[in-house]
């Protein structure tokens, strides 16, 4: 009698329980000077089950009172066991410096179930915002990839603000352009602050996405990045007069 691999399944509203995985790294993939691609497979599951948006944690064996570091998702849930995490490097950082310099295709990496709140209502009332910096963009390209592919965001305006300092910085390039041509509800702004030459959106996110909602209609951010770019984007839009709740946000430290 055959045995069915058990999927694992996260409720994101309900405080998950922790459980660690043995998880096969399967590809490292160097993307910029500062950022690596991991890709990763749960060998133990036959559906490593998570909410486009949500993160984990990897318990690393580093000289650290606190040895787990957490990384978004930066895969759709597609019912296999394996998905992608997009790091960027922490200067003095031990957990990326074990992730560089120890961990190779084919290590094994304690992985937990996937966690945070992260993530879209069932239902979607109003226009999104996705604000965005350096590898924060992670768990936007799970939300966006799962909401086109199932045809959940085919009927929502949805705007990406995602900031940079050089255009060799930009991740998932390629993509962004693809979904952004293909989704004419999908507005995308690649904001650079320090390229030469370059005809985009310059300067810091702030100004973009505040002059695209300057008329203050209804909407819903999701910010992700840095503590600093968060606090001030949070700033400028309580300053607009949008409610607390009508914005999310997720730290990267």
């Amino acid at each position: 009698m055959s045995t069915a691999t058990p999927s694992v399944k996260v409720e994101p509203r309900r405080g998950p329980k922790y459980r660690f995985f043995d998880t096969e790294v399967t590809k490292i993939s160097d993307v910029t000077a500062t950022v690596k691609l991991f890709d990763l497979r749960v060998p133990e599951v036959e559906n490593f089950e998570f909410v486009a948006g949500q993160f984990v944690q990897l318990d690393l064996p580093i000289a650290s009172k606190v040895t787990r570091r957490s990384y978004s998702i930066a895969t759709p849930p597609d019912g296999t066991n394996t998905f992608q995490l997009c790091i960027g490097i922490v200067p003095h950082g031990l957990g990326t410096k074990y992730l560089w310099e120890e961990v190779r295709e084919g290590s094994i990496l304690k992985c937990s179930t996937p966690l945070g709140h992260f993530v879209l209502p069932d239902k979607i009332e109003k226009e999104l915002a996705f604000i965005s910096t350096g590898v924060g963009i992670a768990p936007f390209r799970s939300i966006l990839q799962k909401g086109f592919a199932d045809g959940s965001l085919n009927n929502t305006q949805i705007s990406l603000f995602f900031g940079n300092r050089y255009k060799k910085d930009i991740l998932y390039f390629d993509e962004w352009e693809a979904m952004a041509a293909e989704h004419k509800n999908f507005h995308y702004f690649p904001v650079l602050s320090r390229e030469d030459h370059y005809h985009g959106p310059k300067g810091y996110v702030h100004a973009h996405y505040m002059k695209f909602l300057e008329d203050k209609r209804p909407a819903t951010f999701y910010l992700c990045g840095w503590r600093l770019m968060l606090d001030h984007a949070r700033q400028h839009l309580t300053e607009m007069g949008y409610d607390r709740n009508d914005v999310k946000i997720e730290l990267y430290d």
